[in-house]
């Protein structure tokens, strides 16, 4: 009966966690002393939960980190790799899913006593999302401490697109066909290179994930699932 109502909408995946959790609701929010377990970190912020009713992707409430290719990305990767890959968080529902269709969560790890976004912020690895907190106070102070003291991203010359969740008007470019390039628009495929010389391609389930890089001309071991540069039919 749970697993019909959670398709149908009624049920969050959180609510379906183990008997054995404790759940405290108030009108805002709902907690969970959680035993499911982080078995998966995406990108900075984005990890997946796993339990024995569920496997969630959730992203880190009120924080934004640097993207990939940016400074102060891969130290916001290991710092998030470092206190939340293969722990068991406490976890906050702050939104039911964001745009990009993430549940945004405020974690709690340390058997609670570290709250994970606002230690990223106080360490100036990554931001205070303002609008997506409503000026939350403990992260404000945090921010102001990492600003004073030049931490992390404000240590660095760097724009950093510090929203995340805004749906942009898509603006398409094609550089070769409408900037003067010569040889005509000739689209290209890039492949996702792990730190372990792996190749995948678009659609791979491991495309994009962990430590690696995005290139046109991949050197290294084709993944047995998608075959990398040679597709399996």
């Amino acid at each position: 009966m749970c697993r019909v109502l959670f398709f149908l909408g009624i049920l969050s995946p959180l609510s379906l966690s183990l008997a054995g959790d404790n759940l405290n609701n108030d009108e805002n929010r709902t907690e969970a002393a959680s035993t499911a377990e982080v078995i998966r970190v995406i990108q900075p912020g984005v990890f997946d939960l796993k339990s024995t009713d569920f496997l969630i992707r959730m992203r880190a409430w009120g924080v934004g980190f640097p993207r990939r290719g940016e400074p102060g990305f891969e130290q916001a990767l290991s710092f998030t790799e470092k206190h939340l890959l293969s722990t068991y968080p406490q976890i906050t529902i702050r939104q039911e899913f964001d745009t990009k269709n993430l549940k945004v969560c405020e974690v709690r790890v340390a058997n609670g006593s570290m709250n994970f976004s606002r230690e990223a912020i106080t360490l100036g690895i990554g931001w205070h999302l303002e609008d997506e907190t409503g000026r939350f106070g403990p992260y404000l102070l945090a921010q102001l401490k990492a600003k004073r003291m030049s931490l992390g991203v404000w240590a660095n010359d760097y724009n950093y697109a510090q929203q995340v969740g805004k749906v942009l008007t898509p603006s398409p470019q094609f550089p070769n066909l409408l900037h003067g390039g010569k040889g005509g628009f000739v689209p290209r495929l890039n492949y996702w290179v792990t730190s372990f010389g792996k190749i995948h391609r678009p659609g791979c389930s491991f495309y994009e994930r962990g430590r690696g890089a995005l290139t046109s001309q991949p050197s290294g071991i084709d993944c047995r699932i998608c075959g990398g540069r040679n597709p399996k039919r």
